[in-house]
């Protein structure tokens, strides 16, 4: 499965290398237990791994220009809930401090949420974390587990697609009608990337169908997972959520 103009990862140095060569089951493994309680970590604990997350993404050259838009998308994302946050609590009676404090958290803890985010997406190709997602589904939903793997690459394949047709067709649209007004941007937009989505969505069914993955056999794992990987990322994980239970 062909990687995107967004999110295209370049290790930048051997930390990048060896999240890159780190196997999917680990990763989604830390992905889930650091979700699970990130909501209750102290915020020193949190600031290491917001912290953790920046170098990460740094590391897979994530804020590269290529993927400004995204980066502002997901600013915007957190802004728009922060102070969602901090308007409810003033209007709930809460002192401007706290309401601001409270908004903040929540803005915090968003951007490390997407930071952890796209370091996964950005150190396993869909594919990968489709794979270690059927590992772990497969003693649940047996024969089934390789559907919902080969929803979730398609997923993570077409998410930032999306964000790179729609941001060439913004800027074609500038160029081409550099006074146009919002109501024709908010009708022309929709239409027009409903267009590039269907063709591409017939070309990713053709290399779906070309690479075998819709077949049970193509999302098995290639290997074992070593001691050394899982202990990478479960010493830590673990480690996140014996912190938020004695906080």
């Amino acid at each position: 499965m062909a990687r995107n103009p967004f999110l295209a990862p370049a290790p930048r140095n051997a930390w990048g290398r060896l999240l890159m060569d780190l196997d999917s089951r680990p990763k989604l493994a830390f992905a889930v237990l650091a979700g699970l309680v990130l909501w209750q970590l102290p915020l020193p604990v949190l600031f290491m791994i917001t912290l953790l997350g920046a170098v990460s993404c740094h590391a897979l050259s994530a804020f590269s220009q290529t993927n400004r838009n995204l980066w502002r998308a997901a600013l915007i994302f957190v802004l728009v809930w922060a102070g969602l946050k901090n308007g409810l609590d003033l209007v709930g009676g809460g002192g401007f401090p706290a309401s601001l404090a409270a908004g903040a958290d929540l803005g915090l803890r968003l951007s490390t949420l997407m930071l952890l985010g796209f370091t996964l997406t950005l150190s396993a190709s869909p594919r990968r974390l489709g794979v270690g997602l059927a590992w772990y589904l497969r003693p649940v939903l047996r024969n089934k587990a390789w559907q919902v793997a080969l929803s979730l690459a398609l997923m993570i394949h077409f998410l930032p697609l999306s964000l790179a047709a729609a941001s060439g067709l913004n800027q074609g649209l500038s160029r081409r009608w550099t006074h146009c007004p919002w109501t024709s941007r908010i009708r022309l937009v929709p239409q027009a990337l409903l267009r590039v989505l269907s063709q591409a969505t017939w070309t990713q069914t053709l290399a779906v169908a070309a690479r075998d993955l819709d077949q049970p056999e193509a999302w098995r794992p290639e290997r074992h997972v070593s001691a050394r990987e899982w202990i990478m990322a479960l010493v830590p994980g673990l480690g996140l959520v014996g912190i938020s239970m004695f906080f």
